[in-house]
């Protein structure tokens, strides 16, 4: 009766409290709301906060929508809960089947341990809410504000946005390793290649992260969880000792067969040679002191001739 009591009220503990009483009694509550599927954001919040040690590193929640309606009023509420967390946590978010607008992108910014978001719009009327410069803007604006640094995964779908839109205004983004493109508007997927980035196509790489977001027994939050783990790889970092917690906000997406994906990844060796091409202006140095720049004998001119030129 006490355990029941304990986790029927488990959303108002405190952190506190939960350590006063340790780990022993703690633990069995936890594994109650498990067991019962009774577990909230709230209270693995609470747990997580107490025992981030103890509690499952890899956690995941389905948020319904609240209301029979395009726009995500839940979002709000969803981003200042998740700005709250810190590293080394990593949060995973899909947000589906919503109209967002820029307010809503901008509100992601917020979310400091964000490492895979999963954007699929839905388009009422075939038109989506964001437009190239909205996008743009979004992403100029996480520059700014040092946003989403810790995000290695990004996937964009139907929202009619080019590969060209979406690359160059993620590229400023340092851990930034795999972009998804999705678009049942076929048309847009074409265009010029972006420096920096490269299709992943019938590679090893390739093979993988289209199994994984094919793969129709896989939950969103499993997806999300897996092609972190490829990005993360592909950029030469140990996966498993990261905690993760993954978010799935929305209803059932019906994807289409005649969508057009694509996958891209850093190309390295592109970003090298950029940096090491010399700022426009810049001096050439030789051993170590800038160089003066010489002015051939025949272009020189006195400054009498110079000012008498505009008698």
């Amino acid at each position: 009766m006490a355990l029941r009591s304990c986790a029927f009220h488990a959303d108002f503990f405190e952190p506190e409290t939960l350590q006063w009483g340790g780990w022993h009694y703690a633990s069995r509550i936890y594994h109650h709301l498990l067991t019962t599927e009774a577990l909230t954001y709230n209270s693995w919040a609470i747990f997580q906060a107490a025992y981030p040690a103890d509690i499952n590193p890899h956690q995941h929640f389905h948020i319904p929508p609240s209301t029979h309606t395009y726009a995500p009023t839940l979002l709000p509420s969803l981003t200042s809960r998740l700005s709250n967390l810190s590293h080394p946590l990593i949060t995973h978010l899909c947000i589906r089947n919503f109209a967002l607008t820029f307010t809503d992108l901008t509100s992601l910014l917020c979310i400091p341990t964000l490492g895979a978001l999963v954007l699929e719009q839905a388009r009422p009327g075939g038109l989506s809410e964001i437009t190239s410069r909205h996008f743009l803007d979004f992403a100029r604006a996480a520059r700014e504000k040092g946003g989403l640094q810790r995000l290695r995964v990004l996937v964009v779908c139907d929202f009619g946005l080019g590969k060209g839109v979406v690359l160059r205004g993620m590229s400023g983004f340092p851990a930034l390793r795999l972009v998804g493109v999705v678009n049942s508007k076929t048309s847009v997927m074409h265009g010029e290649d972006v420096a920096g980035w490269r299709c992943v196509e019938e590679d090893e790489l390739g093979k993988g992260v289209n199994g994984v977001w094919n793969a129709s027994y896989l939950t969103s939050e499993k997806k999300m969880q897996d092609l972190y783990g490829l990005a993360g790889a592909r950029g030469g970092e140990r996966e498993g000792g990261e905690r993760s917690v993954s978010i799935t906000y929305g209803g059932g997406m019906g994807r289409s067969m005649h969508e057009a994906t694509a996958w891209f990844v850093r190309d390295h060796a592109v970003q090298a040679e950029e940096m090491k091409k010399p700022e426009v202006g810049q001096q050439r140095v030789e051993g170590g002191v800038a160089k003066k720049r010489k002015i051939r004998t025949g272009k020189q001119m006195d400054v009498g001739s110079f000012l008498g030129a505009f008698k």
